[in-house]
């Protein structure tokens, strides 16, 4: 995990990484816009009571959930868009380390943008449903990493290793290990709540993905396991 983890750090200088990191940056943050929109419309749903001082508790609530939602989705927002470009990461990282390897094969635009759209909308859905574990001193932070560091685990594997594979042959790669790739996933969700450096945690996480989705792939359970792809 560390080793693979310093090689992605070492490419950040990629001009491929570079452009991803501008282009992801722009779409997230339409993206966590729209979300704040979006609750406070929602919120704005739930019905008046016959209490002025309870409708103002509520509607400042609202506004204070909505923003905190935002704030806890943007790095992983910025995770989903990066998916549409997973492409220029993964190509970059398999081009410097592994020219030897087959080639991954091609990833229509609309299926990397369903996936990207379908893993924002889970990563959202999971987090809204433990809101209220958020307000929670120190167990909120457990229940962050552990549910973040999961997901992001499983779709930043799976999103690397499905241009090579079918998903039967990637869930049983993704197996090989899987608490290495779960540690990973805690990183990648820790790393998400420090400011400034979250903007390329995502460019990192593809790339450190690449390199432990090669290594399951190249041992010899991965050898006989792409037999089957």
């Amino acid at each position: 995990m560390i080793s693979a983890i310093n090689k992605a750090l070492m490419q950040l200088t990629d001009p491929a990484f570079r452009s991803v990191i501008v282009k992801s940056l722009i779409y997230a943050i339409v993206a966590q816009i729209l979300t704040f929109i979006v609750i406070l419309q929602l919120a704005g749903l739930i019905p008046a009571t016959d209490w002025d001082w309870l409708n103002s508790i509520i509607e400042v609530m609202s506004g204070v959930g909505a923003l905190v939602v935002a704030v806890i989705i943007f790095p992983l927002a910025m995770s989903a868009v990066i998916g549409i470009f997973l492409d220029d990461i993964a190509d970059a990282v398999e081009e410097k380390h592994y020219p030897q390897d087959q080639p991954s094969r091609d990833i229509p635009l609309w299926s990397s943008i369903y996936d990207a759209l379908k893993f924002f909308a889970v990563i959202l859905a999971c987090n809204i449903v433990v809101l209220p574990l958020y307000l929670i001193p120190v167990i909120n932070l457990f229940v962050y990493y552990l549910l973040n560091g999961y997901l992001l685990s499983r779709e930043f594997f799976q999103q690397v290793a499905v241009r090579h594979h079918e998903m039967k042959v990637v869930n049983r790669l993704r197996k090989i290990g899987n608490m290495e790739i779960f540690l990973t996933g805690v990183a990648i969700a820790f790393c998400m709540t420090i400011p400034i450096l979250n903007l390329i945690v995502p460019i990192i996480a593809t790339a450190t993905m690449v390199h432990l989705y090669k290594k399951r792939a190249h041992s010899s359970s991965g050898r006989a396991l792409m037999n089957v792809s």
